[in-house]
């Protein structure tokens, strides 16, 4: 409830729908963890 609160309250000062705020901001996001992520992986070679 938290967060749709603070989406709501965010897409009423932009001036956007709810679900727009939410698809931008999960969209930098993604945009942000593919260019820098905060997991890094590592290939393990089994054979």
């Amino acid at each position: 409830m938290l967060v749709w609160n603070f989406l709501k309250r965010l897409a009423v000062k932009t001036g956007k729908t709810i679900y727009q705020v939410k698809h931008e901001l999960l969209s930098d996001y993604l945009l942000q963890e593919l260019k820098r992520p905060t997991i890094k992986f590592r290939a393990i070679l089994t054979l």
